[in-house]
């Protein structure tokens, strides 16, 4: 995607614009410029180039209203350091969504290839969305995703009698391998606990294919 400002043609004093295919930002310093700005650019598109514009879709917006501006899934923020690009609340869900689905507890008969679709997924998602600042979110993210895969992992165990012997195997004493392995707790309760933690750790987890989104962020943002 070509971030680069250009000049509108037919535009004698040329305005910022964002352009993607079809898609267009063109970036006023007031509402007022805004709106003349859109007026212009409508009749200029759908008169001299004849080009459908999309009435529903064309609007004047701030383009730091998350709610309202959404650009190929960014929008953008503001702080004391100035501007930056960030991923739209949209996006994060979707994103959140598909991991989900990637690994249903439901479905947890193997485990290794369901982190294998998360690393193809995950791996295209952060190639394209590096670019945001992100850091909180997608360490958020992480985490969440690591206590789903340990909830899995538990699930799959079934047995109590299962689970302590794996507990044991992993280094858990007998003692509250037993206590947690025999909990009427929910999953997603019991797999907060430091006896599950404490054998499935990240090291671990990811030694057995999981992908670490917040190491590979950092690498991926620096290069941007």
């Amino acid at each position: 995607m070509d971030h680069r400002p250009y000049k509108v043609k037919g535009n004698k004093t040329g305005v910022p614009c964002i352009r993607y295919a079809d898609d267009i930002v063109l970036l006023a310093k007031s509402k007022r410029a805004s709106k003349r700005l859109l007026e212009s650019s409508t009749k200029y598109l759908g008169g001299k180039l004849k080009l459908t514009v999309n009435r529903e879709k064309s609007r004047t917006v701030s383009v730091f209203a998350i709610r309202n501006f959404k650009f190929l899934g960014f929008a953008l923020g503001r702080n004391g350091s100035g501007i930056y690009v960030r991923v739209h609340a949209k996006s994060w869900k979707k994103f959140k969504s598909k991991l989900k689905g990637l690994f249903s507890r439901r479905s947890v008969q193997s485990i290794k290839p369901n982190l294998e679709k998360i690393k193809v997924y995950a791996r295209g998602w952060l190639n394209y969305y590096g670019i945001a600042s992100m850091k909180d979110n997608i360490e958020d993210i992480n985490g969440w995703l690591y206590h789903r895969i340990r909830m899995c992992i538990w699930k799959q165990w079934k047995k109590p009698r299962t689970k302590v012997r794996n507990l044991i195997k992993m280094g858990v004493p007998e003692d509250l391998a037993w206590q947690t392995g025999n909990s009427r707790r929910g999953h997603w309760f019991t797999t907060h606990t430091v006896t599950v933690n404490m054998p499935m750790t990240k090291e671990r987890l990811i030694s057995s294919g999981f992908y670490d989104l917040a190491t590979t962020y950092q690498s991926v943002h620096v290069n941007y």
